[in-house]
């Protein structure tokens, strides 16, 4: 017995290799995002079993090479995380033909667009909106980013980076198909 093959992207229907190359990038992040996630959370551990946020800030504010090295993997690794999650969302938007090719990356209006196609529900699109922003303060603002800014994103990503993937996945699943309202994610509670 085959594996039946997956549902096909609305792409497909007039420009297979682009979506023949965006499944891949895709396929890429996928078999690439548990190692990140797993030294994301190894490098928290590293600041107590909970990711003591009081442990952390005084490894962000040491001069010890050694302390801060461990906040930069921590960094890293919000980074990495958060960099899979606009690029898996910009690919499959385009898919879904929601977005189109020649669109400048804007992880903003893209986890809008997957708010308001269904495939997050709205308490997940604000969290992941709340890691754009405090991404966006740490790479472009790490002068005055704090520790707590840091601490809170790889929060953010280390409990809602699966939430997100599962949802994703439904998606395709789906055919990259809009979902109604009453079956959304159900983290739609507020």
């Amino acid at each position: 017995m085959s594996t039946p093959a997956p549902p096909s992207a609305p792409l497909e229907a007039h420009d297979p290799d682009r979506a023949r190359t965006l499944k891949a990038k895709i396929r890429d992040r996928v078999s690439d995002v548990r190692r990140h996630l797993i030294a994301l959370r190894t490098a928290m551990a590293e600041f107590g079993d909970n990711f003591d946020l009081d442990e952390f800030t005084t490894a962000y504010v040491s001069d010890d090479p050694t302390a801060l090295n461990h906040v930069k993997a921590v960094e890293r690794g919000v980074d990495q995380l958060y960099n899979y999650i606009a690029e898996l969302t910009a690919f499959g938007l385009e898919l879904a033909e929601v977005r189109e090719r020649g669109n400048d990356l804007n992880a903003r209006r893209d986890l809008q667009a997957l708010e308001r196609i269904g495939v997050l529900g709205p308490r997940r699109a604000q969290r992941l909106e709340r890691l754009r922003e405090l991404r966006r303060l740490l790479v472009h603002e790490y002068a005055t980013a704090t520790a707590e800014q840091v601490h809170e994103a790889a929060r953010l990503v280390a409990d809602d980076f699966v939430p997100f993937y599962d949802a994703y996945k439904a998606w395709i699943a789906r055919g990259f198909s809009a979902q109604s309202p009453t079956s959304r994610d159900p983290d739609a509670a507020p």
